[in-house]
């Protein structure tokens, strides 16, 4: 009788753990930002303080959502890029897949309003 009580207990309390872990997960709380964040927005905040920098993501190679990869070394040497911090090319965890998925949305929205106003 006790064994099905302490398996239990042992489950609960592994999972409370892995909750935990996630919470603690840098990456994590670097994109928290993203669920309240509006892109065009930010973007045209961006534009009207003169930063004309694309919006990046460095997984196994670095990505500018909404650019052709063509275009790239003309609109990095002309406006300049910054790269999101918190992304990876190791998923944690499914709350880190949906932020980095959150991330190029956002990106693909941001550079396509910076793009309007940095022209190569």
């Amino acid at each position: 009788m006790k064994s099905p009580l302490i398996a239990a207990a042992l489950l609960l309390t592994m999972g409370g753990y892995a909750n935990d872990s996630k919470a603690l997960d840098p990456n994590i709380q670097k994109l928290q930002w993203l669920n309240t964040a509006d892109p065009i927005s930010d973007a045209q905040l961006a534009v009207n303080s003169g930063d004309l920098r694309l919006l990046g993501m460095v997984t196994r190679s670095i990505s500018f959502p909404g650019v052709e990869s063509d275009n790239i070394p003309a609109y990095e040497e002309k406006c300049g890029i910054q790269l999101i911090d918190g992304i990876s090319d190791v998923v944690g965890s499914d709350e880190h897949l949906r932020l980095m998925q959150m991330a190029r949305n956002y990106a693909l929205r941001y550079n396509t309003v910076i793009k309007a106003h940095c022209k190569i």
